[in-house]
């Protein structure tokens, strides 16, 4: 059974302030973001397993023309998308979302 991916809020957050970063740098540039990282989303919902462990019991998926990383956690009813994170973030700066 397909599991609903659902946002951490800040998570969330951290989706629409580079959407909006990527719309203030070009025309269509935020849409584009906005198309690649929910791309992932659907991804991530059609075959978790997919993509192989990571840190601290997560996964993570990687978006092919941004430097961003969807990082998720399994849970028993939904998958819990805890960062949209930029690459070169400190890797560990989600890590208390995932309580």
């Amino acid at each position: 059974m397909k599991k609903p991916a659902i946002f951490h809020p800040v998570a969330e957050a951290e989706f629409l302030a580079a959407v909006e970063y990527y719309a203030g740098k070009s025309g269509g540039l935020g849409d584009r973001f906005y198309a690649e990282i929910r791309r992932l989303v659907t991804d991530i919902e059609s075959a978790p397993r997919r993509h192989g462990p990571w840190r601290h019991g997560t996964r993570r998926h990687r978006a092919r023309r941004f430097p961003y990383l969807v990082i998720f956690a399994e849970r028993a009813d939904h998958l819990w998308l805890v960062a949209v994170a930029h690459v070169k973030q400190h890797p560990d700066y989600w890590r208390e979302r995932l309580r």
